[in-house]
């Protein structure tokens, strides 16, 4: 059987190495020091593969090399076989190809392949025979009650959807002949929920637009103008922050009163437009006046300035708002989509409208989880019965 060297040209100029052609330079052509055949596998394919430096014996491997391949196509063998032998770390390659492919963004991507190779790395996952729905759920127990940094029970959520997107995606592409971890169940965030966020009520977030405005103090790159602004729109179209920091002065449509946000900002990867609350058409022509480029630039999307350390709560201790209520329930700056969806709800918006505002894709979301009622709000509802006598 046939085998040879690969060959690399290079050009050289005094014993260096220099641009094709260079004056006075010669080509030098350099062969491999391992022989190289071409094998056709059990499926038809044909491979190119490394053998060894001696040439007798590379024939030797790439005429056994055949010869199994031959037998496996003769007696048959399935593509999963083959599949299961495969390193499990070219397997996530080629799902971070995928990813890319369906234009999610960067910090998606980066975050659920991170997740997913710690998790690998945790079970000790080497090829794709050795991926188990039982190692994930004990090491991610693990996770959860070690001693030292222990995860809840919402990022070891987030954990086993990343790795479950993977298995997914390894039995649609045909991989593997089943989903290997459909057993691998995810958990009742509910029970152990440590961060319960509520809405504002209007007086709050009026009060809080007010004392921002006035306090002239620059927090997370933003001036007091521009906070009060980012609060006001969050809490009139219930953006998130990476849809609000995506935001020009072409988003807007002002005669319209309409603001669109790009798929590659959205959450759900379709561009959204969406209608302005004619309170705020006026001041946005104002303020938008003087901008360029994206409206609010600095570091205020970070997770450490917008929710826990600086932002929000210092702006809702200037306005004498409590962060956290005597029930637990805080307010960051998620909590600003929390109040308008609430608020849609107070004003009697038909369930499935707000769903459409909300850009949810269930109902019971919008409903049960963005929707806050208070117990006053309750008895309200209650004395709207007719008494007993």
């Amino acid at each position: 059987m046939k085998v040879w060297r690969k060959k690399t040209v290079r050009w050289e100029k005094n014993g260096k190495r220099v641009p094709p052609k260079t004056d006075g330079s010669k080509k030098v052509v350099i062969p491999s020091k391992r022989f190289y055949g071409t094998l056709r596998d059990a499926f038809g394919k044909r491979w190119q593969v490394p053998l060894c430096e001696d040439k007798h014996a590379a024939q030797a491997m790439l005429r056994r090399f055949q010869t199994e391949a031959d037998r496996k196509r003769a007696v048959g063998v399935d593509r999963y076989s083959e599949e299961k032998r495969r390193p499990i770390n070219e397997l996530v390659d080629e799902y971070e190809t995928h990813l890319r492919a369906k234009a999610n963004t960067e910090t998606y991507v980066a975050l659920t392949l991170k997740r997913v190779r710690l998790l690998l790395d945790a079970t000790r996952t080497k090829t794709l025979a050795d991926l188990d729905a039982g190692r994930m759920t004990s090491t991610l127990a693990d996770w959860r009650n070690r001693a030292e940094k222990p995860i809840g029970v919402t990022t070891s959520n987030h954990y086993a959807r990343a790795i479950k997107g993977l298995s997914r995606w390894l039995w649609i592409a045909r991989r593997t002949i089943d989903d290997v971890l459909l057993p691998l169940r995810l958990l009742n965030a509910k029970t152990a929920r440590r961060h319960v966020r509520r809405a504002l009520t209007p007086d709050e977030l009026r009060q809080l637009v007010h004392t921002v405005e006035a306090s002239r103090k620059t927090v997370c790159g933003l001036t007091a103008r521009d906070r009060a602004m980012l609060y006001v729109i969050a809490a009139y179209t219930g953006l998130r922050a990476s849809e609000l920091a995506s935001l020009t002065p072409e988003s807007f449509d002002l005669e319209s009163a309409m603001v669109s946000v790009e798929a590659c900002s959205s959450k759900r990867r379709r561009n959204d437009t969406l209608p302005l609350h004619s309170s705020l058409v006026d001041q946005l022509r104002l303020w938008l006046a003087a901008k360029h480029g994206p409206l609010w630039s600095g570091t205020w999307t970070s997770r450490r300035c917008a929710n826990t350390a600086r932002m929000v709560p210092s702006d809702l201790k200037r306005a004498g708002i409590a962060y956290r209520d005597e029930q637990g329930r805080v307010v960051d700056f998620h909590a600003l989509r929390h109040t308008f969806i609430t608020q849609l709800a107070r004003s009697g918006v038909h369930p499935a409208k707000a769903k459409e505002l909300a850009r949810h894709s269930t109902i019971v979301l919008t409903m049960d989880v963005y929707s806050h009622v208070e117990a006053n709000e309750l008895r309200g509802a209650l004395e709207t019965l007719p008494p007993l006598t």
